[in-house]
């Protein structure tokens, strides 16, 4: 049985690079024979990691490179150091760190056994000194940060996401560079949003088909040689008419909220009370505006 990582040899062959020592030592340690026969596993990197949490070890399994190069990015800015980009390309990277003489390194390759990206080469210790600043913080890393940041802020501006940065992040960078960052995210949520509309059709058919007797409806507005435009939804659960009906007082209550997201609207929804005095969700829809047309179309459906 071969050693252990002596599959990556020609992956790691670079005539044309610098010489490092891309292969680890411990990938290559031989089998002993208690441990023949048994399958070596590698660690697997956990993609949810929190700011500075990041950190992977030799033979530590990725499930694509850039997930990889963003874990390095936060790694190099949490600790303000400069970050080096040896080789980038789509079977590899090697990075390095711009300290004059530091031997940081890491190496991630693809193992065509193992069907993943793997560290091949990694060495930890900085022997560099710390800045206040780094430049991984690129234009991509900040959209990434921001766009999970919207989550609970949708309508973030570049004064609030400078505000962000520095307080979490301790990064102060160019405001115009800031914009160009929530703008790409921004562009990024609002696509993403725009097509969780084109699934509604079939929530509202999957709402019919596992909830008997429920009310489902979506209207929408037709564009010629187009895609038609979200109107209005409708939604009331079969089980929530039947509460209505033996467990609350005979009184619906009507009430219409905006709806703080990227494309607004308004929530209308039918609620009522129970023998407890807690309100009680009858129905519920989203409409583009609050308006008497609205309201007579929400009140038909009821």
């Amino acid at each position: 049985m071969p050693p252990i990582g002596l599959y990556v040899s020609e992956e790691v062959s670079d005539d044309d690079d610098p010489i490092y020592e891309y292969a680890s030592e411990e990938l290559h340690t031989p089998v002993s024979s208690k441990d023949e026969g048994e399958k070596h596993e590698f660690p697997v990197f956990n993609e949810e990691y929190g700011f500075r949490e990041g950190r992977f070890e030799i033979g530590t399994k990725f499930a694509t490179i850039d997930g990889f190069k963003e874990v390095v990015k936060d790694m190099f800015i949490s600790e303000g150091r400069e970050l080096l980009w040896i080789k980038n390309d789509k079977e590899r990277v090697r990075v390095g760190c711009r300290g004059e003489e530091c031997p940081w390194l890491a190496h991630l390759s693809y193992n065509k056994t193992l069907l993943c990206y793997q560290v091949k080469t990694y060495k930890e210790e900085h022997t560099c000194a710390r800045d206040l600043g780094s430049n991984a913080a690129d234009q991509h890393w900040v959209s990434k940060k921001v766009e999970k940041r919207m989550a609970s802020q949708p309508h973030m501006t570049t004064n609030k996401a400078i505000d962000f940065l520095r307080e979490e992040f301790n990064l102060v960078l160019h405001p115009k560079m800031i914009y160009r960052a929530v703008k790409e995210a921004k562009e990024r949520i609002m696509k993403n949003k725009k097509e969780q509309y084109g699934k509604l059709r079939d929530y509202a058919m999957e709402i019919i088909k596992s909830n008997p007797g429920s009310t489902a409806r979506v209207d929408v507005i037709p564009i010629p040689q187009s895609l038609p435009i979200f109107d209005k939804i409708y939604i009331s659960f079969e089980g929530c008419k039947q509460g209505f009906k033996f467990g609350c007082r005979p009184f619906i209550h009507l009430d219409g909220t905006f709806l703080k997201t990227y494309h607004g609207g308004q929530l209308l929804s039918a609620v009522a009370q129970d023998a407890n005095n807690q309100f009680y969700l009858v129905a519920y829809g989203v409409a583009r505006s609050e308006i008497k047309e609205s309201w007579k179309w929400f009140l038909t459906l009821l």
